[in-house]
C-alpha cells in the first residue's frame, strides 16, 4: 500500500509542476498597442512599398494581430520572454485589424498589451 501511495504522490507532483512553468496566450488571442506610441502608417500589403490605406494613431490599444508572415511559432511565443516575443514580431509583417480597418504593419511596431 505504502508503494501505491509513493507512486500517487509522484504523478500529483509531476502533474502540479507542470502548471507552474509560465505561458502566455497565443500570439493571436490577445492584443497590441504600438511599441513606441507614435503613430504608424496602416499598408496595403506587406512592405513599405506598398499603397497606404490609412494611419494607426500613436495612443492606439487594442490593436487585433490576424496573422504575421512567417507565422508565429507558438511555443516559442507562449514559453518566451517578453524579450523573446518582441524579437518574434521584430522579423515578420503582420496583417492587423484596429477601428474596423484591416491593414498591414511592421511587427516591429507593436507590443502586447
Amino acid at each position: 500500500m505504502d508503494a501505491l501511495k509513493t507512486i500517487a504522490l509522484s504523478i500529483g507532483l509531476v502533474l502540479a509542476a507542470g502548471d507552474v512553468q509560465a505561458q502566455s496566450p497565443s500570439p493571436y488571442d490577445m492584443t497590441y498597442m504600438l511599441r513606441d506610441g507614435e503613430a504608424t502608417s496602416l499598408y496595403a500589403d506587406m512592405s513599405e512599398k506598398a499603397a497606404k490605406k490609412g494611419t494607426i494613431p500613436g495612443d492606439a490599444k487594442g490593436i487585433v494581430l490576424r496573422w504575421c508572415r512567417d507565422e508565429i511559432p507558438f511555443g516559442s511565443w507562449q514559453f518566451g520572454s517578453r524579450k523573446a516575443q518582441l524579437a518574434l514580431l521584430d522579423a515578420r509583417w503582420c496583417e492587423i485589424s484596429y477601428n474596423g480597418a484591416v491593414g498591414n504593419v511592421p511587427g516591429k511596431v507593436l507590443t502586447p498589451q
